[in-house]
């Protein structure tokens, strides 16, 4: 027979205590696991290297698929106006990371920015010319007698001398045209020009690109500087390691999912989701990401996970930067970069 529930010290009593005692624990567990999950939610702020376009894709689908926040981080995105207010920004603690063109890094850090490469998406350069394919230019020493654009601030700028000494090419006989880097693109796809010095990649893509160009690459003579990557500062390096390893590993899923998991249309639609001001076109976000592809694995990082960078890369851009005296001789490759957030085997 069961004892009277009502009787003192009961049985029934006792789990009736019980069970309140036990959602109470439950309840405070639950406020507990919120409060953690709310504390464990890493703010990361991103500044991109400019206005939205298909390299952008990779950060916006991690964000529509909700990797970011699988990983405890809350993640904000920016536009950018540029690798050198995007460096200055990280620098100076503005943005915990940036996607800048790299091959600027070495000199910003030359000049004090306290920052380093975290990330390299295109290992091999695609900086040289882009010459108007109805220009009759096929080599570099039919630029003599030509007109080209290029901008002092420029990442490739100071390696131009250099590429046209190595490839013979006289530069007094070449019209050189000085335009402001925020005009520069424009300037030559209305017609300006038969060609202009800049990133190759994207303003090569044949049926997407207002004027049908032709790239001349500075690899061709050994001036190698490595393309986009993330950088990040020393103190978010040293006080901030798991989060940036988080976001890396998000990133590197994103690329992956993009080069060899079919996610491009999808990565291009929450590009455009994300960004729907910009009035993007889907065609033309897609073939700016194909036209990256061939600039993403050199041959020192062959085979190697998507965002490692090789050493003998590396080593290769300082080396020309010294020789041009960009930075001081002897400086030390591995201050540059680090290797230490990009997950292996993928």
């Amino acid at each position: 027979m069961l004892k009277n529930s009502s009787m003192p010290g009961a049985p029934a009593g006792r789990l009736t205590r019980f069970c309140a005692l036990t959602r109470g624990l439950a309840l405070g567990l639950v406020a507990a696991t919120l409060s953690v999950g709310a504390q464990a939610a890493e703010k990361v702020k991103v500044r991109l290297d400019f206005l939205p376009y298909g390299l952008h894709a990779p950060f916006y689908l991690a964000q529509e698929k909700g990797w970011f926040a699988e990983q405890g981080l809350e993640v904000e995105i920016d536009d950018g106006n540029g690798t050198g207010p995007a460096m200055a920004l990280v620098a100076g603690g503005k943005y915990d990371i940036a996607q800048i063109s790299l091959g600027a890094l070495p000199i910003a850090r030359e000049k004090g920015m306290p920052i380093k490469a975290i990330a390299t998406i295109q290992r091999r350069g695609d900086f040289g010319l882009a010459v108007d394919e109805a220009s009759g230019i096929k080599k570099p020493k039919d630029l003599e007698g030509k007109t080209i654009l290029y901008s002092p601030g420029s990442v490739e700028t100071p390696f131009i001398d250099r590429y046209l000494a190595a490839a013979k090419v006289d530069k007094s006989k070449i019209n050189m045209i000085s335009v402001d880097v925020g005009a520069k693109i424009s300037s030559y796809m209305s017609g300006k020009g038969d060609g202009m010095f800049a990133p190759t990649a994207l303003y090569t893509i044949k049926g997407v690109t207002p004027r049908n160009s032709v790239p001349m690459l500075f690899t061709d003579y050994d001036i190698n500087l490595p393309g986009f990557g993330l950088i990040a500062s020393e103190d978010a390096i040293a006080k901030r390691p798991k989060v940036l390893a988080s976001f890396v590993q998000v990133f590197q899923r994103s690329w992956v999912a993009i080069l060899s998991g079919g996610a491009i249309d999808e990565s291009v639609a929450a590009l455009i989701k994300a960004r729907p001001q910009a009035k993007l076109n889907p065609q033309i976000m897609k073939a700016q990401i194909l036209g990256s592809i061939p600039f993403i694995e050199s041959k020192a990082a062959a085979g190697k996970p998507m965002l490692w960078a090789a050493p003998e890369d590396w080593a290769a851009t300082v080396k020309i930067m010294e020789a041009t005296q960009l930075i001081k001789a002897n400086t030390a490759v591995d201050a540059i970069y680090t290797n230490q957030f990009v997950p292996q085997g993928k």
